[in-house]
Formats: structure tokens, sequence, C-alpha cells
């Protein structure tokens, strides 16, 4: 077993795309939260759902870009996260998530493969925190809204 490197190697086209998802998390965000609170309460949901999007997008490219080997486990999560955003909400706004999410995936998946980095162990926190997302989406919609029938 070969123990895990503190620094991680990134390319320069890993950071460009970083800073493109995180471009486009904002492209995202902005327009769909203009619309969405000119018809609704933005607070606090859905506000805290673009929120936290905005946030891991970023936190994930400066994780990335820094090449931290416990870092890359967080950009990981990142993914799972917003992938379980995505697909949860795939029938409002989280469909739009999607392309940050396989941004974010993909250059991770890369980098893993080329910096010969554990991808399994990767993946288990990637489903991990993807099943999270979900699971506290639906409790902060029952404790909010507690009326609302899934």
């Amino acid at each position: 077993m070969e123990p895990e490197r503190n620094t991680i190697a990134t390319t320069l086209v890993e950071r460009i795309l970083t800073v493109f998802g995180v471009i486009i998390c904002l492209v995202i965000t902005i327009p769909i939260w203009r619309s969405t609170s000119a018809q609704q309460p933005m607070w606090p949901l859905p506000a805290l759902y673009f929120i936290e999007m905005v946030v891991l997008s970023i936190i994930s490219s400066f994780l990335f870009i820094r090449g931290n080997a416990w870092g890359r486990i967080i950009v990981w999560g990142a993914v799972g996260l917003i992938f379980g955003f995505s697909i949860l909400g795939a029938l409002s706004v989280g469909f739009f998530y999607l392309p940050v999410a396989i941004i974010f995936s993909g250059i991770s998946i890369t980098s893993d493969v080329r910096n010969k980095q554990r991808i399994e162990r990767h993946l288990v926190v990637c489903l991990v925190a993807g099943i999270a997302q979900v699971v506290f989406m639906f409790a902060a919609i029952r404790l909010l809204y507690p009326g609302v029938f899934f």
C-alpha cells in the first residue's frame, strides 16, 4: 500500500476548468435567484440552496487548485453534494447545476487517475455526501413546510 502524498499535482487545464465551474455556477445562480425571488420569498429556502451551491463551487475550486490531498477529499464531498442537489431538484432548478457537478467530478477523476490516488475512497465520499444532501434537503423541507407531501 502506497501512502498518499500531501500535495497533488494539478494541470493548467484542470485549474482553468475549476474556475470555469465557479463561473458557470454564478451564471446559473444569479438569473435563477432573480427569477425565483420575483415569484416567492427566498429566505430560507431556496436561498440556502443557492448559497450552498455557490459556496461549494468556490471552496472546491480553491482546494483543488491548492492541491492538498485532504482538500481533494472535500472536493469529492462537494461533488456529491452538488450531484445530490441536481438530482433531487431536477424538476425545478437543480438540473441546471448538473454541468457544475460534471466539471468538478471530471477534473477530480482525471486528477486522481493521473496522480495514482485511491479513487474508490473518493467515490464513497461522493456517494455519502450526495445521500446526506438529499436527506438534509428533505429534512429542511419537512421542517420549514410541515404540510408538504412527498
